[in-house]
């Protein structure tokens, strides 16, 4: 019987195919395994790029310096502020930072007549007062000496932020302390205050507080006062009341 046309030849044919397909299977998937693990295998005829060397940034060798938890700015120059004789006056600077500037370079030259033509737009509201400072702070009776009040409008409204300056002298040491409205709430909404010495200290004209503009541009007249060594007389009140 012809090889062709015997049914049974065709069919170990088609088997034998099929075991070879079966068992290389197997080793199609091993040899695809292992070239997905390494594509730069031998095995893979076709391998990917070599990638370029990969870039080191130097890292540096010191340790950077850590600031503290809380900053505060401090001023360049702290005067003992003692008196040679009579009560010891606090040790308030001389010089006080607002915002990293020194007081000194804020306040503006005097103004011309041109700048006061039209009048302040704001004016000393009665004579200054001279009170216990207890009466605000329980803990000041006689050992404690300042300066304080408040600023309001034309309709009786506090004023907020607005700059108050106080110069002179005080015990033979020059005062030179500025101050914002709004930030001694204890006298009020709009209140301001400055701490002169640690205990009342007698004085004649030679303090004197008065109100500036973020423009260094003065908003009032300067307001001259005497402190005294009473102890119920050891706070100031100089208040303003704007007026156009």
């Amino acid at each position: 019987m012809d090889f062709k046309t015997n049914p049974r030849n065709h069919d170990l044919i088609w088997n034998l195919a099929t075991t070879l397909v079966v068992a290389f299977i197997p080793l199609l998937a091993a040899w695809m395994l292992m070239i997905f693990i390494d594509p730069q295998s031998s095995f893979n005829p076709l391998p990917p790029p070599t990638m370029p060397a990969r870039l080191e940034l130097p890292v540096a060798s010191g340790t950077p310096p850590a600031m503290p938890p809380t900053w505060t700015p401090t001023p360049s120059h702290t005067p003992e502020f003692l008196a040679t004789a009579g009560p010891t006056l606090t040790s308030t600077p001389e010089v006080i930072i607002l915002s990293g500037t020194p007081v000194d370079q804020l306040e503006s030259p005097q103004p011309t007549e041109t700048m006061l033509a039209g009048g302040f737009a704001f004016m000393r509201q009665g004579d200054p007062q001279a009170i216990s400072a207890g009466l605000y702070d329980a803990s000041r009776q006689c050992a404690w000496m300042g300066v304080a009040g408040r600023v309001f409008d034309l309709q009786g409204r506090p004023v907020n932020g607005i700059r108050v300056l106080l110069r002179g002298s005080l015990g033979g040491k020059t005062v030179h302390l500025l101050s914002l409205t709004g930030t001694a709430v204890q006298y009020g909404p709009s209140g301001y205050e400055f701490t002169l010495a640690d205990a009342p200290v007698a004085s004649g004209g030679t303090l004197s507080v008065r109100l500036y503009d973020q423009s260094d541009l003065p908003l009032s007249e300067r307001v001259i006062f005497d402190t005294y060594t009473d102890c119920d007389k050891n706070l100031l009140l100089i208040d303003f009341k704007q007026v156009r």
